[in-house]
Formats: structure tokens, sequence, C-alpha cells
């Protein structure tokens, strides 16, 4: 493994004060943070926003969690309050970073029978459909909750993994994205960050509101809609900042019955 190059999974852990990080890490997020000073709360945002949606559909009595590009990081996991709430609810985290599904696979998957950790090309998620593992795991007949939270792995013409990832879902299922964008920001900081980005060699896909509002095309969006990161059903707990400076935006939708 190299230890000097940036992994978003990483960043994302040093952003919240985790153990699971480099110096390369805290290093491109520092960087970051010289571009937009929201950078290290965009991150935490988007953490607290996990939280709030996995507890909220747990206690409607989902139970059963298929969650894409969380990062893994080092303290607060998802499952935690997925478990909180639904003592019984199965979860499968799907990541690509070796580094933080060796170090899950240490510290969750063998602590608990209902949770799984499984690699994944977050750029084509749909392929996890395939995985035996999951196959047996998730029972697709029933809802599902399928998080893509790492959406800015695919291309925004590319249709083709969503459109299957929909067809494996049965009605009551609900599809949750979060999706990066830069539609909060002028042209300059727009720039500097898609430059910032490639040279740590990130291939990201940043979306307008209006494409990621194609997503959800056929789903009953959950109040309240598409919204930033902080402001989906905020809780009081929310990092201060302005809500477009996240540049995440979120939204849950519900496959309808028929």
């Amino acid at each position: 493994m190299e230890l000097d190059r940036v992994s978003q999974a990483r960043m994302y852990d040093a952003a919240q004060g985790g153990k699971q990080n480099f110096s390369a890490d805290r290093e491109a997020l520092r960087l970051s943070e010289e571009i937009s000073t929201d950078a290290g709360n965009a991150l935490i945002a988007h953490h607290q926003h996990v939280h709030r949606v996995v507890r909220h559909l747990a206690l409607t009595g989902l139970d059963q969690f298929v969650l894409y590009g969380t990062g893994l990081p080092s303290t607060g996991l998802a499952h935690q309050s997925i478990h909180a709430a639904c003592p019984t609810a199965r979860v499968v985290y799907a990541e690509q970073d070796t580094f933080m599904l060796a170090h899950a696979e240490a510290t969750v998957g063998r602590t608990s029978d209902l949770v799984r950790i499984v690699s994944c090309d977050l750029a084509a998620p749909a392929d996890l459909l395939d995985d035996p593992m999951v196959r047996t795991f998730v029972d697709w007949r029933q809802p599902v909750v399928v998080g893509l939270l790492a959406v800015h792995s695919i291309p925004p013409d590319d249709i083709g993994q969503l459109t299957r990832l929909r067809a494996a879902m049965a009605p009551g299922s609900h599809l949750w994205i979060t999706a990066l964008s830069l539609d909060g920001y002028g042209p300059t900081v727009r720039e500097e960050v898609l430059r910032s980005h490639e040279r740590l060699g990130f291939t990201i896909h940043f979306r307008t509101s209006g494409q990621v509002v194609e997503l959800f095309d056929g789903l009953d969006l959950l109040e309240p809609g598409l919204v930033w990161a902080t402001q989906w059903r905020p809780d009081g707990t929310e990092v201060a900042m302005a809500p477009e400076c996240s540049a995440w935006l979120c939204g849950v939708g519900r496959l309808p019955a028929g």
C-alpha cells in the first residue's frame, strides 16, 4: 500500500478527527481548506447527514441497508446508529479503499453477524448484485435501503448502473443519494476545486441540482426533498455553515408499490 497516496475515504476520516488516516490525507485536507474554508466542515456535515438518514429509516422499520462509499471512518459508523434504532437490521458496507476495508473487517466484520464488508468498484455499484455473499445476506424481495454515497464516482451520463440497482429493489425500498455539487460556489472556486482533484488523481463527477433530481425520476422523494446535507431533517447538532457550502446534495426516494 502506498502510504503517501491520498485517499478520499481517509480524508473523510481525518476531517472527523479519526485515526485511520496518514499525513498525505491530512495535507490534502489542509490544501482543500485553503481553497474553501468549509472543506473540512463539509465532510463533517455529510457524516452527520448519514446518521440522521439511517436513524430515521431504521426507526420506520426498514431492516436491510446496503451502503456504498461511506468512507468507513474510525469514529461513528453508520451501523451503530442503525442498530440503536433497529437491533436486528442487516448492513452491508461497500467500499473500494483497501486500507479502510481491512480496518473495517478487523474492527467490525468480526464482531457482528449483522454487518458485512464488501469490496466494490464504486463506479459500478450494480456489480454488487452478483456478489454471492450479498445475494445470500440481502433479501432483495423485501424492502432495502440502498445508499449511494459515492455517486460522484459514476459519470452523469451513465444511467445503466442506477437502472440495474432500481430493478433489483422491491417496492417500498428506498434509494438514498448524496452527490457532490459545486452549485453553491462561484466559478473561481469551482475551477480550483477541479484542478486540485486532478492533481490528487481523483476522478470525481460533480453534478448540478438538476442532474441529481433526475436520478430520483419515478420515486417518491421523502420530505424535505433534495436539499443540502445540513438541511435534511436537521436535529440541532449540525455543524455551523452555509448549507450550500457543504457541497453535498442529498435526497431519499421511495420506490412506490406497483
